[in-house]
């Protein structure tokens, strides 16, 4: 499945704090539901404004990843872990460094 890097890195970052919160001892469930605000405390994100966050949340609910609710909050799909855990066999490790190349590349891009 293929999404815009935008809408890349904003599902990178989620399964991370999905995963982070699994380590941290949080049932399957719990450790799914997400609010809108999410990115607020996320560096790479908190400069982004609620609307490309909702664009990029929007694609990842075309593709059936992500339950959104009225409020904006959202709930991950088990199509979202399962592509995220085929993509990342080795985990958060992988994850993190996926997520840290994906944000050089980006500034890389925007500086012409």
């Amino acid at each position: 499945m293929q999404f815009t890097k935008d809408t890349s890195k904003v599902l990178t970052v989620i399964y991370k704090m999905y995963l982070e919160r699994r380590k941290n001892g949080q049932s399957k469930s719990s450790a799914k539901n997400f609010d809108l605000e999410f990115y607020k405390g996320i560096s790479c994100l908190s400069s982004w404004s609620e609307d490309d966050i909702t664009d990029s949340l929007s694609e990842l609910r075309k593709a059936n990843f992500i339950k959104e609710y009225i409020s904006g909050d959202f709930v991950l799909q088990d199509a979202l872990i399962i592509h995220m855990e085929n993509r990342f066999k080795n985990g958060l490790s992988e994850v993190s460094k996926y997520l840290a190349d994906l944000i050089a590349d980006i500034v890389t891009g925007l500086a012409f």
